[in-house]
């Protein structure tokens, strides 16, 4: 098992705050946590219940970890705009080289087709 603070690489582009939930949780887990309650507090209890609003939202064996980290603290979720951006930049460009058009994928991300173009032309 990680340290808590031990930088994994995965992990390296995420802010030390968020990069203690991932890997605790998974990065996949932690980006949940910044899209739904990014911005806020989120208080982790001791022991785990069913109907916590974080097993709702990162299903109970996420939840549970995070309780073993963190439980009895309150975490700080930081909003990280920039990087909800990056991670849906990304996921346009393996959608676009996956054949979805740029149509589709400006009204799935709620963007116009040129912002669509502007993000595909970024691609290194």
């Amino acid at each position: 098992m990680l340290a808590l603070n031990e930088q994994t690489p995965e992990h390296d582009d995420l802010p030390e705050s968020l990069q203690e939930i991932a890997d605790a949780i998974g990065r996949e887990g932690a980006m949940h946590l910044v899209e739904n309650c990014g911005g806020t507090r989120v208080f982790v209890p001791r022991k785990m219940r069913v109907q916590h609003k974080l097993v709702t939202l990162l299903g109970f064996e996420q939840a549970r970890k995070l309780s073993q980290y963190f439980g009895g603290e309150t975490l700080t979720v930081v909003r990280n705009a920039q990087l909800l951006r990056r991670e849906r930049n990304r996921e346009i460009i393996r959608r676009y080289d996956a054949g979805t058009g740029v149509r589709q994928l400006a009204l799935d991300n709620n963007l116009t087709e040129r912002q669509i173009y502007a993000i595909l032309s970024s691609m290194p």
